[in-house]
């Protein structure tokens, strides 16, 4: 097994819903095996860097302990960056998400397909701001910072985010799912908490519930489809209220549940679909990653 290490990393995004594309990543980040999130910056507006007629960017930096080796690190985040809809066509141009790797412990490496520590990151406020919030020890960041002179500034982005992922003792059975990643984000994000299925009058505990058919039905056949609607109203409306163009929900629900939900049979089994609340964000344009 490969020894632990940290390395950092620099986050950014300039196209559709930028704060959509950076948390995905983190969260990508986060599941994939041999690499797990422990720091997050605050989140940068920045100017464009190296090709001017282009939209702002959203910055962060990100300390990982990772057993994954330097080149299968790369590869890997090559990866979530091509499926979260990275194309490179132009050299700094716009992008959806550029996952670099600044540092990777103490070590130094410098070919074509990887230098390691990034060959021009003390030349970028973007990655050296936020990069000093995790990696407050390395003496040459703030040194650096005073060569870049771009417009820079902190920002506290919305997200909307299901009540359980952040302890929340809100579901079905009286418990939480509790979301360690998202509670590391905490600080840097404000959360606006909701949870559909209570908003809607529904209580704690209650009889679990799935769609079938069109309708949302109770496990002992009770159908609460009205409940649902109500809550999946009144969580849109908080959304367009705070402003809001991102939503983590939690997965497989029949209010919040995401690309898959639960078939109806109460058997655990799993199906392509959306939970009714999903479905009215997706229809108002809120985007939705699912935890």
């Amino acid at each position: 097994m490969s020894k632990e290490t940290f390395a950092y990393l620099s986050l950014g995004s300039n196209m559709g819903n930028k704060l959509y594309y950076i948390v995905s990543a983190i969260q990508r980040i986060n599941i994939t095996k041999g690499v797990k999130v422990s720091k997050i910056s605050s989140f940068y507006e920045t100017d464009p860097w190296g090709v001017k007629e282009q939209d702002s960017f959203y910055n962060i930096a990100l300390e990982i302990r990772t057993t994954l080796l330097p080149f299968d690190l790369l590869r890997t985040l090559q990866k979530i960056e091509t499926n979260l809809r990275r194309k490179r066509e132009l050299r700094w141009g716009p992008r959806t998400i550029d996952i670099d790797i600044i540092f990777y412990g103490d070590l130094k490496i410098g070919i074509e397909e990887l230098t390691v520590p990034h060959p021009r990151y003390r030349y970028r406020n973007f990655v050296l701001k936020p990069m000093y919030e995790v990696y407050p020890h390395n003496e040459y960041l703030l040194k650096y910072m005073k060569i870049d002179s771009s417009k820079i500034k902190k920002v506290i982005p919305k997200i909307l985010v299901s009540s359980c992922l952040m302890g929340e003792n809100c579901n079905y059975k009286g418990g939480n799912s509790k979301n360690d990643l998202l509670i590391k984000l905490r600080d840097r994000v404000e959360y606006i908490l909701i949870c559909p299925e209570v908003m809607g009058g529904l209580g704690i505990p209650r009889v679990p519930a799935e769609i079938k058919d069109g309708k949302i039905i109770t496990k002992d056949d009770k159908d609460v489809t009205a409940e649902f609607e109500i809550g999946a109203f009144l969580a849109l409306e908080k959304a367009v209220k705070r402003g809001c163009s991102l939503a983590i929900m939690k997965g497989k629900s029949p209010s919040c549940g995401f690309g898959k939900i639960y078939s109806g049979n109460f058997t655990g089994d799993l199906i392509d679909g959306d939970g009714i609340t999903a479905k009215l964000f997706i229809k108002n344009k809120i985007d939705i990653i699912s935890v």
